[in-house]
């Protein structure tokens, strides 16, 4: 006779008790292995590995230990299931012909030790089934008066346990306010108003040092009718004991928002997750579609792009424009919407309308709207440029600006020249320049300077290569042989000395004409007259 290896399979369907020096589990197991003992005529054998599942319900089959134990019998560990009670085991009968199929399949059986049945033929496994169909049933039963009892307490407006909601906390079964966090969840609702953005929200409550949730947190949040006072079962909601954090208007008001908003009109007002303060306010010239923020990652570097919908979706083959680096053309907007705010009192109302109390301060100290709007976080810029714009179409050789009422009562004399009803045309102010895009707006329209380093740096040089060789009287092969320089290369370099004052000057404070680099002057030669060179490389205008 051979030796028949058997495991018993131990479950309790809650974990009240376990704690117990001798609970149900270990009565199920005493209980198993006495049966097994009765056998050893059969030559049945108890193994060593234990399987209890203790607090989970027999309606499904994601339980721990029935999952090693149906692994061990497909390794062919195991050739007997013993079992207190059926019930034990499963209690749906979907689940036990799962199980039946795998047991069948590696030659293992199952008994019950207080349920005498033979499942060799009909009657038995007839007997099996009534068996199974009962605790399914109980199981049912038992469920629906769950579900009842929790439908007519939440009728009553008591709350029935689960995770805590952010903001209250649970004193005699009943949720009271915490005070603190009730603060923080009545300015999520505010912001949540005012910017129409869950990761806006989340920004703000971080800088505001309190807790930050994320997006998907923010939405549940807004969501939930616990906040103003209510339960919710299903789709009803009923009047709840608890007090509300926010009154019934501002939750209903925050539901329009989520709701009732326009994709189209979609404010992004997020620092880190999306990017670009001309999101929604771009479009191509070529294809005629939106360009939205795609980003590009290579050698660890992530670069966003603004890049038509089309050209995305079908091919970039359908669009001949191409893609505007984000960070350009973000710049190149606030150089822009900088001169339309002069005028400090326009200045101040304008900022102070999108970012309150972050005006004066920074206007003090940086003196400067431009440098003040680059201090400002990503979502205030954005809500500014709405207020100003209402789009901007990027051509192949053109900018096209469409300004709003506002923005058009608020243009400088040098935008007002390219401007024609509420639009104004620009050529494209970028310029690539060694793998880096540069921007260079037209001379009438007062832009930031752009330092360009190393033409300054080559400035710098030719003239202390030339103060050297005055003081020293060394010829150019000396000082070449002395700096470890070569001497065709210094011999270029004195030549940048020859500049005239003004256009040094210039250069120096950022303002040289678009495309005038180190390499351009030294490929070729430098006129000798002053207005000459001023002609020449395009200094219309000189400091």
């Amino acid at each position: 006779m051979g030796e028949v290896r058997c495991a018993i399979y131990t479950r309790k369907s809650t974990d009240e008790g376990l704690e117990k020096e001798f609970n149900t589990l270990e009565a199920q197991r005493e209980a198993s292995e006495n049966f097994i003992k009765s056998q050893k005529h059969q030559g049945w054998v108890l193994i060593d590995e234990h399987y209890d599942d203790g607090g989970y319900s027999g309606g499904n089959m994601k339980r721990p230990a029935l999952e090693r134990l149906l692994k061990d019998i497909a390794d062919n560990k195991v050739d007997m299931i013993v079992v207190y009670k059926i019930d034990r085991l499963t209690r749906s009968l979907t689940d036990f012909a799962k199980m039946v199929d795998v047991f069948e399949k590696h030659q293992c059986s199952f008994v019950s030790v207080t349920q005498n049945f033979n499942t060799a033929d009909s009657m038995g496994r007839l007997t099996l089934n009534m068996l199974l169909s009962f605790a399914q049933f109980e199981r049912e039963i038992g469920a629906e008066r769950v579900r009842d009892k929790i439908a007519a307490s939440k009728k009553k407006g008591i709350w029935m346990g689960g995770g805590v909601p952010y903001g209250y906390e649970v004193v005699d079964r009943k949720l009271v306010i915490k005070p603190e966090e009730a603060k923080e969840i009545r300015f999520m609702y505010d912001m949540y108003i005012q910017y129409k953005s869950a990761q806006a929200v989340s920004e703000l409550m971080e800088e505001k040092g309190y807790k930050k949730l994320a997006r998907t947190a923010i939405y549940r949040m807004i969501q939930n009718p616990i906040y103003m006072g209510k339960i919710k079962h299903k789709d009803i909601v009923y009047d709840g004991q608890h007090e509300g954090i926010v009154s019934q208007e501002v939750f209903m008001e925050a539901q329009e928002v989520s709701e009732k908003r326009p994709s189209t009109q979609r404010i992004c007002l997020f620092n880190n997750n999306e990017v670009g303060i001309m999101r929604g306010l771009l479009t191509c010239g070529c294809c005629h579609a939106s360009m939205t923020p795609t980003a590009s990652q290579a050698h660890g570097t992530k670069r966003y792009y603004y890049t038509s919908n089309i050209a995305k979706t079908h091919g970039y083959h359908r669009c001949t424009n191409g893609a505007v680096q984000q960070a350009a053309m973000d710049d190149c907007m606030i150089k822009i919407v900088s001169q339309l705010l002069q005028d400090p009192k326009v200045f101040q109302a304008l900022i102070e309308k999108v970012a309150p109390n972050k005006t004066m301060e920074l206007f003090r100290i940086l003196r400067t709207p431009e440098k003040v709007l680059y201090k400002l976080a990503d979502r205030y810029k954005l809500l500014l440029m709405r207020l100003l714009i209402t789009g901007v179409t990027l051509n192949y050789e053109t900018m096209e600006i469409n300004w709003t009422d506002l923005g058009l009562s608020l243009l400088s004399e040098s935008l007002l020249q390219s401007t024609s009803g509420h639009q104004t045309v620009l050529p494209i102010p970028f310029v690539k320049h060694k793998g880096h895009t540069e921007i260079h707006l037209p001379d009438n329209i007062m832009a930031n300077p752009h330092f360009d380093n190393e033409l300054i740096k080559g400035i710098c040089l030719g003239f202390r290569y030339q103060k050297m060789i005055d003081q020293t009287h060394r010829s150019i092969a000396e000082v070449s042989i002395k700096e470890n320089i070569d001497a065709g290369y210094l011999s270029r370099l004195l030549r940048l000395t020859s500049l005239s004052p003004a256009i040094i000057r210039t250069i120096l404070k950022g303002h040289q004409p678009p495309k005038f680099y180190l390499r351009t002057l030294m490929r070729s030669d430098i006129p000798p007259l002053w207005e000459d060179q001023e002609k020449k490389y395009g200094f219309t205008i000189l400091d």
